[in-house]
């Protein structure tokens, strides 16, 4: 069971590091959303269209 072991341990510290990582967070900014609605809602629409789609890529860089 070495190797069990040794995967639990190792997965053990990663969920101990990202619970770190949580606890260091910054709070997310309420007040910049909505200050910026309009804008995300944009960026969002954006992304939704580019679904699936890649861009052409420039005949030079070939």
């Amino acid at each position: 069971m070495g190797l069990v072991d040794e995967i639990r341990n190792r997965r053990d510290s990663w969920s101990r590091r990202l619970e770190e990582q949580r606890v260091f967070q910054e709070p997310y900014d309420h007040e910049f959303e909505k200050r910026n609605v309009d804008r995300i809602e944009e960026e969002i629409r954006k992304n939704r269209e580019m679904v699936g789609k890649f861009p052409l890529l420039d005949k030079q860089s070939k």
